[in-house]
């Protein structure tokens, strides 16, 4: 064994070129592999948060409402809670219940389910308005909020007293309240008001406001002579807390312009928390609802548990019970949206962790190939002292063995320091499971050293002699493309398919299947050509395309491993750019589909000044407005029917990408006939079964008959109102109905920014919503899940380019002995150098073509298959399969990159064999 150490330490201190540079390698792709798993589970982690901050309070909190319920749970101990004594007592029991039943939830949901907030509040009733209100009708909602005085600060006067409930029949018989006169019993009702004294409240300062009510004074219920004295004012600490969005009319009152009723307004008005829910005789309401909620923690959940969350959740929605009660357990049951969030984040992890996959598993071919290049160069290089050793008695097993040792020395190490600066330099975690991968890199080398040792193989022979195709290449060859096309079949034949919360393994195996398969047939197909054109050459004069050609058939400049190299690596480099392109290009349509034009506005009614306003605005080209004529009757059909101007919508949209365009056959102005042009839309039709040619009765007025002139998907930017689309002329004039539009299509001119036309616009309309496909496509490619699927293609690309750098001068290098000879020979019989470099660049320009043009086609066949099998909208945030895109620039961009690459690396090698001593290489022997 010391023999062994000894001679494995000689053999690693000599040609130590090659093996810095398989530490280099090793060194690289640990750190990759270490650094990829932490990368997405990061990406991963920020998706979730960015999909659940996105959702709003009101769909993703966790929300139970108990109607004509006050929450009667019995009182805590003294000092359980954060309210004070008396606050405590009355509603201290239901906070100490959520917050019970919160810490009996499993994770992660105990940590996503926030402090619990709770509020109860009356139905709304009217007071009396001042003399000269601006706001005629005035109502209020009285609330009950302990937790209230942590998101308001007070600006005004003091905050309430607790109602004084008395009861105007205290003291009196059964026998002696019935006998009561009307006269008795009003009087008696007065007498207890008064003893109550008023009802004190505290309103937001802008509610107080719009009221036009002055803190210090009355206002009267109307039906009753309850007070109701504002002791105070507050304001919100942050309007755009959630706390806002589960109390309406809170932070501000809710306004209500009418035209028959006028203006009124409804606001919540704050008692004290004391109360015991208790309302004064006669009140005009008498019933209370309770809101129970959790606010959900945006960033308290990791990707790797959105699962388990949303199955925590579906039972937590459940019914339950609530504490005891002194009537028993308080029934409720939570509602939350978060469920359809939680179940979107797991099928883009679904999606994305499958097509990283089949991107990752690409460059990890091509490092395999790289490795066995780097082993074969070794053994190569030690091959004159291995050859003395088997010709001493070394043994086959003790040669590997050797090899084997060496390979652990050199990548131990190498991995175990990748793996460490990909932990120091890239915040995330990683999971045991996640070294395994590392683990394997740095056991390759010794693996590929081992196997390409022997004994048979360390004499030197002809390589371009003697070799006879295999029976068993063939069947090898048979099975991998039966089995390719199996899967293919299979997988085709299966359909699209959404994610289903895993990695797709069929469908992540097929593009290993197809690369395997390209090789397979680029190996078989290449010498055809190249042959042919030898046979050509050969009657020709000059040796260098001849001698050139023959050996490229005779003897290709690597075999099998460096077409590998060369064909996975620009399929994945291809695959990258055409992915990205579909995906850049499907988020672009789904954005264009649902705004319509280069500018949106909805909100307002738009009447035709307002609208001319808009028009006038410098860099505005051209508007289309849309009506929404309201949900009616087509044909025993529920249908949302929409008018607009076909030939303003048509000009808006011309430029559009990816959109429907509307049929010609609905024309601007009055219909002809007792009927009237309609298109509808594919789903209207489908649930009416009509097409193109049919009569359809419509319940509006006295009725209205449409005839069918075409059938188009949903028109781009008429949200939900486009079900059946009419021209608005023709509409007015069969009804007598004119509908104002609340959606306005703008064009921008050519040359101009949408966001600077946009701010102008605003400066006409500044109410109206905004929108255009630019920002929302910006909005939605800004995300961490479309962030980090570009970087992991970049990533990929780069890649992919590095290594197949590697392989085609690892490849050179493995044949330069036996190149050096041969051009020694030539060289003395008179080859010049420019001859030379010429036969040295014919040995892999043939192969490097096949493989890059087999390699192109095979990176946009498989984004072909992967959108045939699998439902990428997760990636461009739409409801339909997005179409393959090839973006001639990026794919020459990458095709033109390798072929550069691989014609730096031939040069590069042709100069240094051109340049070798002649005396030397012959000196050395002639290879036989």
């Amino acid at each position: 064994m010391t023999g062994l150490l000894r001679l494995t330490a000689r053999q690693a201190t000599a040609h130590k070129a090659v093996p810095v540079a398989l530490v280099l390698l090793v060194l690289l792709v640990s750190g990759v592999v270490t650094a990829w798993p932490r990368l997405l589970a990061g990406v991963d982690d920020r998706q979730t948060t960015h999909e659940i901050a996105g959702a709003s309070p009101l769909a993703r909190d966790v929300v139970a409402v108990l109607p004509d319920t006050w929450p009667d749970l019995p009182a805590p101990a003294p000092g359980t809670t954060p309210f004070a004594p008396e606050v405590e007592e009355s509603l201290g029991g239901t906070l100490v219940a959520l917050e019970e039943l919160r810490a009996a939830q499993p994770e992660p949901l105990r940590s996503m389910l926030g402090d619990p907030l709770f509020w109860v509040a009356t139905p709304p009733f009217d007071v009396q308005a001042p003399p000269d209100p601006v706001i005629g009708t005035q109502r209020l909602s009285l609330k009950v909020d302990p937790q209230l005085g942590e998101h308001v600060e007070l600006t005004a006067g003091r905050w309430p007293e607790p109602p004084t409930h008395v009861d105007p029949y205290a003291g009196l018989s059964d026998a002696e309240r019935i006998s009561l006169t009307l006269d008795e019993e009003t009087a008696l009702v007065r007498q207890a008001i008064a003893a109550g004294g008023p009802l004190e409240v505290v309103l937001a300062a802008p509610a107080a406001e719009a009221l036009g009510w002055e803190v210090g004074t009355e206002r009267r219920v109307v039906g009753n002579t309850v007070p109701v004295l504002l002791t105070g004012t507050f304001t919100a600490l942050d309007a755009d807390d959630g706390f806002w969005v589960h109390n309406p009319q809170s932070a501000e009152p809710y306004l209500v312009d009418d035209l028959n009723l006028g203006t009124s307004a409804l606001a919540a008005a704050y008692v004290s928390p004391a109360w015991d829910g208790r309302l004064p005789t006669q009140f005009p309401v008498s019933s209370v609802r309770t809101q129970l909620w959790y606010p959900v923690e945006v960033g308290a959940l990791a990707a790797r548990d959105v699962d388990d969350a949303a199955a925590q959740l579906t039972r937590f929605t459940a019914p339950q019970t609530l504490g005891t009660g002194e009537t028993g357990p308080l029934p409720v049951r939570f509602a939350s949206d978060l469920g359809g969030v939680l179940d979107r984040v797991a099928q883009q992890q679904a999606v994305t962790s499958t097509v990283l996959a089949i991107i990752a598993a690409g460059p990890l071919g091509v490092t395999l190939a790289v490795f066995l290049l780097a082993a074969r160069l070794l053994v190569a290089r030690r091959r004159p002292g291995l050859a003395l050793m088997a010709a001493r008695g070394g043994s086959g097993r003790q040669l590997r063995s050797m090899l084997a040792l060496e390979g652990l020395v050199l990548s131990l190490p190498a991995a175990a320091a990748g793996a460490v600066l990909a932990v120091l330099l890239l915040p995330g975690r990683t999971r045991p499971a996640d070294l395994l991968l590392t683990g394997l890199v740095a056991l390759v080398p010794a693996v590929m050293l081992a196997a390409t040792t022997s004994p048979r193989g360390l004499r030197e022979s002809r390589a371009d002699l003697g070799r006879r195709p295999g029976r068993r290449r063939w069947v090898v060859e048979a099975l991998v493309l039966g089995v390719t096309l199996a899967a293919l079949v299979l997988l085709l034949q299966r359909g699209v398919e959404p994610g289903a919360g895993e990695t797709d393994l069929l469908l992540t195996t097929v593009p290993l299947l197809l690369a395997v398969a390209t090789c397979v047939l680029v190996l078989r197909a290449y010498p055809l050509p190249v042959r042919a054109l030898a046979g050509v050459l050969r009657r020709r004069r000059g040796v260098t395309a001849f001698l050139g050609s023959a050996r490229a058939v005779r003897d290709p400049a690597g075999g099998l491993v460096p077409a590998v190299a060369l064909v996975i690596g620009v399929s994945v480099a291809m695959f990258s750019v055409v992915l990205s392109s579909t995906i850049e290009a499907g988020v672009q349509t789904t954005a264009w589909r649902a705004v319509g034009a280069d500018l949106r506005l909805t909100g307002p009614i738009f009447d035709e000044e307002h609208v001319a306003e808009i028009a006038a605005v410098p860099g505005v080209a051209a508007v289309a407005s849309i009506g929404d004529a309201g949900t009616v009757s087509v044909s025993g059909e529920r249908l949302d029917l929409a008018v607009l101007d076909p030939d303003d919508v048509r000009a808006v949209q011309a430029d559009g990408v990816g959109i429907a365009t509307l049929p010609t056959a609905l024309t601007a102005g009055p219909g002809s006939g007792d009927a009237v042009p309609a298109v509808l839309s594919a789903g209207a039709a489908d649930t009416l079964g009509a097409g193109v040619g049919d009569r359809l009765e419509v319940a509006v007025g006295d009725g209205l008959a449409l005839d069918v002139v075409g059938v188009m998907d949903a028109l781009a930017g008429a949200g939900t109102t486009g079900d059946v689309l009419l021209d608005a002329a023709a509409f007015t004039e069969a009804t007598g109905r004119s509908v104002l539009p609340r959606t306005l299509l703008l064009d921008v001119a050519d040359g101009q920014d949408p966001t600077t036309v946009l701010d102008r616009v605003r400066e006409v309309e500044p109410v109206a919503r905004a929108q255009n496909p630019a920002g929302d496509a910006g909005n939605f490619l800004a995300s961490p899940m479309a962030g980090g699927m570009n970087a992991a293609l970049a990533v990929a690309v780069v890649l992919s380019l590095v290594l197949v750098l590697v392989a085609v001068v690892m490849t050179q290098l493995m044949g330069a002995p036996a190149r050096g000879r041969l051009l020694a020979v030539l060289r003395t019989l008179g080859l010049d150098r420019r001859q030379a470099r010429g036969i040295v660049a014919w040995e892999l320009a043939p192969l490097a073509v096949v493989s890059v043009v087999a390699g192109g086609v095979l990176g946009v066949l498989v984004p072909w298959v992967v959108l045939g099998a699998m439902d990428l909208t997760a990636l461009t945030g739409g409801a339909e399969q997005p179409a393959l895109v090839v973006d001639p620039v990026s794919a020459g961009a990458v095709l033109g990159g390798v072929l550069v690459v691989t014609a730096a690396a031939v040069l590069v090698s042709t100069m240094m064999s051109s340049r070798a001593d002649v005396a030397t290489e012959l000196r050395m022997g002639e290879e036989t």
